[in-house]
């Protein structure tokens, strides 16, 4: 349920500086056992993790309520690529406008 982040839940410290926040997303990488396809591990291998992993988005509202996970992506793709294909981008239309996604600066998705 993406609407459900009540702004009176939300910690006052964060309510006064961010007050137009609705989620907060961050990607998530699990490690994997390394597969015995050279192709595959290519496909698995995270440049963040230097290991082969999944990688799935989540999204909390302020107050700490999970409201969104992806399915899991392999470890290769970048932060931009996983919001654009994990389904967050269409579920964000029905969000009122002047509302807010956090990210952290890895994530660059401004123009999304």
């Amino acid at each position: 349920c993406l609407h459900c982040g009540d702004i009176y839940a939300m910690p006052s410290a964060f309510r006064r500086r961010y007050p137009s926040t609705f989620i907060i997303i961050d990607a998530t990488e699990l490690h994997v056992e390394t597969p015995s396809s050279l192709s595959l591990q290519s496909k698995l291998f995270s440049k963040y993790k230097d290991n082969c992993t999944v990688k799935g988005l989540v999204g909390i509202t302020p107050n700490g309520m999970f409201t969104f996970l992806s399915q899991l992506y392999t470890g290769s793709i970048s932060d931009r690529k996983l919001v654009i294909e994990c389904g967050l981008l269409t579920l964000l239309e029905s969000v009122p406008s002047g509302k807010n996604v956090m990210a952290d600066r890895g994530f660059e998705i401004q123009d999304l």
